[in-house]
């Protein structure tokens, strides 16, 4: 559980009365209960779009940005009850999870979803690397 959350905001289009654009708003509970004393930052669609600098949820949260915003995407999905509300935070959450690397582990050569952790200039997945520094203890 993070010391963050998401809240939903969503607005009718100019053009089309029909039609709702959502924005999801990280923000930090901790603080003064209230919009929008409490925000952090706007959830982009695309946490990491090549040929653009990173958006301001990037910069705040580094490297884990992609991992932070799944976490926070499920967590709300988890509180929702709004089924429209819901699709979207699946759609979204289907898109990062697309987004995410598939990266080849050196020594095992099976694909594993997290981010590499390079040890000894290679990249292992968490049962190699564990056996690794085992090996290493020994």
């Amino acid at each position: 559980m993070s010391e963050y959350c998401l809240q939903v905001a969503f607005e009718p289009f100019e053009k089309n009365a029909w039609s709702r654009r959502f924005r999801f708003v990280v923000i930090d509970p901790k603080k003064i209960k209230g919009y929008p004393e409490n925000f952090i930052c706007l959830l982009p669609k695309k946490i990491v779009d090549p040929g653009k600098p990173l958006s301001v949820f990037g910069r705040i949260f580094g490297e884990k940005s992609s991992e932070f915003a799944i976490e926070l995407l499920k967590e709300a999905l988890g509180k929702e009850k709004d089924e429209k509300v819901k699709v979207e935070l699946k759609k979204r959450l289907r898109a990062l999870e697309l987004e995410r690397p598939k990266l080849i582990c050196s020594s095992c050569h099976r694909e594993f979803d997290e981010y590499s952790r390079i040890k000894y200039k290679r990249r292992l997945c968490k049962s190699c690397l564990e056996t690794r520094i085992l090996q290493n203890q020994n």
